[in-house]
């Protein structure tokens, strides 16, 4: 076949024309870091890099919720801590006060360190109402200045001293009802956690008495809202006591897991201790500062005093029994943070082969590439240069 001038430079132009189709894509990953510009480039990369990139948002998100559930539980150790230690300082006062076994103290003495148990007993208080940020640490989900929460003159408040003689109020149910309520009873109302989620309070009801094993209300009621039996409880108020219990702010702090980064006022002020037959009864710690105020206020015989440091002892063990899984909790999350910060590495890791480029591979083809598009220049030049008068000599 005859090949002619014009099919040469056709040739040439073709060639050239694709050697600088493959620099710019070359100079394009060069300067963007990236193996394609177009999903049509490689989409098999492109979805591999997708789902890194979606792995890493999640687990960005996680790191997040870790962080602030680790300032929270930080937060809730402290608090609880501080209880703790204001119980240890009513403590020690309590033995002072009930040093003298035969009961033949001065009175006066024992009426001096009543204002300090007061002061005590009002930290004690202040410190159940602590907050972080513009919730209450101890008060499930009230937050302060919700009005359609129970308010006193005092404003807003997960936990509150009203009534004469005072009573515990958390978040306007009285606590004080179950100081001294039998453990065993106390347990059967409220020692298992029940779903009151989304559903009427009838249906509530049933839930609870199918799970305390009473067929109907009046069955219920016979044992429970007895008049006749102290600390007597309605059906309604124990299943708003439930909800209260179980209202306990949690996060997701990864797939599938959902964790309390509190604790509740609840479970922080009731605690079992024997009474003085050796039966085990709940006891709220609150009523017991109380109580230890109005003897020593009353100048009460140090036997009388001294039947309090069971109780105080008790109230301390239960709060370093929180204070312990609290740090549990935070010691988990230190390993949750741990292993996402080894998840990120690892996905962007997989987002990095399936997109970025291999400079140092780009560079020996972008020379490549360079040197191939000189050669095919100045071959063309060489093509193209000889004129009609060359064709004519």
């Amino acid at each position: 076949m005859r090949v002619t001038n014009s099919m040469l430079v056709s040739n040439l132009m073709r060639n050239l024309n694709s050697n600088l189709v493959r620099m710019e894509k070359l100079q394009n990953q060069m300067a963007t870091g990236r193996k394609f510009a177009h999903i049509s480039d490689d989409p098999t990369s492109l979805i591999y890099g997708q789902a890194a990139r979606n792995k890493i948002a999640r687990l960005e998100n996680y790191a997040r919720t870790v962080e602030t559930a680790q300032n929270w539980l930080t937060q809730a150790e402290d608090g609880v801590m501080e209880l703790q230690i204001t119980l240890v300082h009513a403590y020690e006062l309590t033995v002072d006060a009930a040093s003298d076994a035969k009961g033949t103290g001065d009175a006066a003495d024992k009426r001096n360190i009543a204002p300090m148990i007061g002061q005590l007993r009002e930290h004690f208080l202040d410190t159940l109402n602590m907050t972080f940020g513009d919730k209450f640490v101890f008060g499930g989900y009230n937050t302060p200045g919700d009005p359609t929460l129970h308010t006193t003159d005092r404003g807003v408040k997960a936990f509150t001293s009203e009534g004469v003689p005072p009573q515990l109020y958390y978040n306007g149910f009285n606590l004080s009802r179950f100081d001294g309520m039998d453990a065993h009873r106390y347990d059967a109302l409220f020692g298992f956690d029940i779903n009151l989620t989304n559903i009427s309070d009838a249906g509530a009801r049933s839930a609870l008495l199918a799970r305390l094993g009473f067929a109907d209300e009046a069955a219920y009621n016979a044992v429970h809202n007895n008049p006749a039996v102290a600390n007597s409880i309605t059906l309604d108020e124990a299943v708003t006591m439930h909800r209260l219990k179980n209202d306990v702010p949690t996060f997701d702090v990864g797939v599938g897991i959902h964790m309390p980064v509190t604790k509740n006022g609840i479970e922080l002020v009731m605690f079992m201790t024997p009474d003085a037959d050796g039966n085990m009864i709940m006891r709220n710690s609150w009523n017991v500062l109380q109580e230890l105020f109005e003897l020593t206020d009353a100048g009460a015989p140090a036997t009388d005093i001294g039947k309090m440091i069971k109780p105080l002892q008790d109230a301390q063990n239960h709060l370093l029994t929180h204070t312990s899984d609290i740090g549990g909790r935070v010691r988990r999350l230190d390993l949750l943070e741990a292993r996402y910060e080894q998840d990120y590495i690892n996905y962007e890791r997989m987002r990095s082969d399936a997109e970025d480029v291999d400079m140092a591979e780009v560079l020996v083809h972008m020379k490549m590439a360079e040197a191939v598009y000189q050669a095919a220049l100045s071959a063309g030049a060489r093509v193209i240069q000889p004129t009609l008068m060359d064709f004519l000599r």
